[in-house]
This record gives C-alpha cells, structure tokens and sequence, in this order.
C-alpha cells in the first residue's frame, strides 16, 4: 500500500497531466514527469517535459497562465486535502527517463 504523500503526488501528476492536455494545443507535447509536495500539501511544484524542446518556454507559460484553473480542476476532480500553490518547472534532460 502507498503511504499518503506517494498517493497524493500521483493524484496531482495525474490531474495536471489531463489539465494541461486539454488546454495545450498541437503545437507542442507537454508531458507532466513528476510533482512534489510539501510536507503539510501547502505548496507543490509540478515538472514538465516539452517536445520539441524550442516550445519549452512557451508551454512553460501556458501552465503558468492556467494555474488557476488547475487549482479549480483539482478542487473539482481530486480528493487530494488542499489545492496547494502550484509552481511548474522544466524537468533537466538528465532526469527525465
């Protein structure tokens, strides 16, 4: 059985995923790879994958722009305790596998 935190950071993964999914357009590939969490679910940082790398800054700020609607689909879709305040950041060629 997962602990508590591993279940809530796939929660947040997988609903940032289908978020960003339907907001993106064709012009890029945004793949979610991970998501951290605060210890007390206050603050969370969601990493992103771009493809082709040259629309990274773009989709970077696509996510950005729509962290309010995240926040709201995660209240609206999730069980997770608390919509935290979401950060995205570019996950480094060498961690992505």
């Amino acid at each position: 059985m997962k602990n508590r935190m591993e279940t809530a950071r796939q929660i947040l993964r997988d609903a940032a995923a289908e978020f960003l999914a339907r907001e993106a357009g064709p012009q890029s590939l945004i793949t979610v790879t991970r998501a951290e969490l605060s210890s007390d679910f206050s603050h969370a940082t969601v990493y992103l994958s771009v493809l082709p790398a040259e629309k990274a800054a773009a989709a970077l700020g696509l996510a950005d722009r729509n962290v309010v609607g995240l926040k709201k689909y995660l209240k609206d879709h999730t069980k997770l305790p608390r919509a935290p305040h979401i950060e995205f950041a570019l996950e480094k060629e060498s961690e992505v596998r």
